[in-house]
C-alpha cells in the first residue's frame, strides 16, 4: 500500500469515528417540553365548551333524575393547543357513559398555543348538580 492510500484510509477511519478514544454522542432524551397558559385561558376555554359538558350529563339524567357528583380530570394541552391526553382521575358520578362521553369531547377541544411551545397539564372538576 503506497502512502497516499494509506493517510486516504486514515483520515476516513477518523471521519467515521474508529480508532478515536471518545464515545459517540447520542441524543439526549428527557422529559417532553413544558410550555404554560394562564389559568383565565383555560377556564374560558373550559366555559365556551360548557353546553358540551352539560348535554353528557342530561342525556344520563333523563334515565337517572337523582344523579349527581363531580369528575375530577387530567388532560394534556400540546404545544399547539390541542388536547392529546384525557385521564379521569377521579369520579363520584359512577356513570361509564357520562364519563367516556365527557372524555371524548375534552379530545375534541382547543386552547391557544401554550407560551414555551410544550405540554400543559390541567387538572380540573366537573360538577353535575
Amino acid at each position: 500500500m503506497n502512502l497516499r492510500c494509506a493517510a486516504l484510509l486514515l483520515s476516513v477511519a477518523a471521519a467515521l469515528g474508529c480508532g478515536t478514544s471518545r464515545p459517540p454522542v447520542r441524543a439526549k432524551s428527557g422529559p417532553p417540553a413544558r410550555g404554560t397558559l394562564d389559568k383565565k385561558v383555560i377556564k374560558d376555554v373550559i366555559r365556551e365548551h360548557h353546553r358540551e359538558v352539560r348535554a353528557c350529563y342530561e342525556v344520563e339524567l333523563v334515565k337517572q333524575p337523582d344523579l349527581a357528583g363531580r369528575v375530577l380530570s387530567q388532560f394534556t394541552i400540546s404545544g399547539t393547543g390541542n388536547v392529546v391526553a384525557v385521564v379521569l382521575r377521579d369520579s363520584t358520578v359512577e356513570n361509564p357513559a357520562i364519563e367516556e362521553c365527557l372524555r371524548r369531547r375534552l379530545l375534541t377541544w382547543t386552547f391557544p398555543k401554550p407560551r414555551g411551545g410544550g405540554n400543559v397539564d390541567v387538572v380540573y372538576a366537573f360538577n353535575f348538580f
